[in-house]
């Protein structure tokens, strides 16, 4: 019996040796080097409609087992740098048999980049003692993501936004972060004028065609071509001729008549204002306009 458990001894004590051996043997020979990711150059400019081919090109995968491992190459994420406006960084990862990953990381130079646009397509001037829906009034459009309105967040007076303001002039930030974590912002002028009979029947209104432009440093500005008509006593028309007719015609108001000013520097990107003014000769009543400019 005793020698029997000696046997039995012999045999656990092999096994378990047998087991160690196997175990170190598997372990030298498991595979746990990921592949390295070489790319042809440390940056890369394309359009933001690049195809995933054009993004990847120039990128290649090398395993020391499973050598050329370029087909299992992805695209994990493109991000943002910070203090640059086209520049970003483009993530890859590849693997190879034994599903060991490896990474790479390169600058990605969009040609075409833009920050979101914002829009509102009528003058933020509301009655004072109602309660507005500011971000009705606003949308914006991203050239990665498309439409992103529904992300637009606002940063203004709690009166202006929650209750019913009263007369006055206030501020109101726009912002409106992408899929690859860029932030626009934008500051609109919102106000609140004190309703009354006058105010409704006897002051004109200037309408434009747009209430906010985009345009790129250097491009010319015509702040004149922006006016579509002016309302007093009826709508009229703006008549651009060079020489104001002797005797004004009931259903037009000549340019000359519109105060235009603006601080628009076309050289320097910034957001600025182009500020419009006109005055009724029937009501004495003034009105403003303004159209805000964001210089790229």
């Amino acid at each position: 019996m005793r020698k029997m458990n000696i046997v039995a001894g012999v045999v656990i004590l092999v096994s378990l040796a047998g087991g160690v051996v196997y175990y170190r043997q598997a372990e030298e020979k498991k595979d746990v080097q990921p592949p390295v990711l070489h790319a042809e150059s440390e940056e890369l400019t394309v359009s933001i409609a690049a195809t995933e081919e054009e993004l990847t090109a120039g990128i290649s995968a090398e395993d020391d087992r499973d050598k050329d491992v370029s087909d299992s190459i992805l695209i994990t994420g493109i991000e943002k740098k910070k203090g640059t406006d086209q520049d970003f960084e483009i993530t890859y990862v590849a693997f190879d048999q034994a599903s060991n990953m490896g990474t790479l990381t390169r600058t990605l130079h969009y040609s075409d980049y833009q920050q979101a646009h914002f829009n509102f397509e009528q003058q933020l001037r509301f009655p004072e003692n109602q309660k507005i829906d500011l971000m009705s009034y606003f949308t914006a459009e991203d050239c990665i993501d498309g439409d992103v309105t529904p992300f637009i967040t606002m940063d203004a007076d709690a009166q202006l936004l929650r209750d019913e303001p009263q007369k006055g002039f206030y501020d109101c930030t726009l912002s409106i972060t992408n899929s690859v974590g860029y932030t626009t912002t934008l500051i609109v002028p919102v106000e609140i004028y004190e309703d009354s009979y006058d105010e409704r029947s006897k002051r004109p209104s200037i309408a434009l065609k747009q209430y906010i432009i985009y345009i790129k440093a250097g491009e010319a500005l015509d702040s004149k071509g922006y006016l579509d008509h002016i309302e007093d006593k009826g709508i009229k028309t703006i008549d651009f001729s060079e020489t104001a007719p002797e005797e004004e015609p009931t259903d037009s108001i000549h340019i000359s008549k519109v105060q235009i000013e603006s601080n628009v520097d076309t050289n320097t990107p910034g957001t600025y204002t182009v500020n419009y003014k006109y005055t009724s000769e029937a009501t004495g009543y003034d009105c403003t306009a303004s159209l805000l400019v964001v210089v790229e």
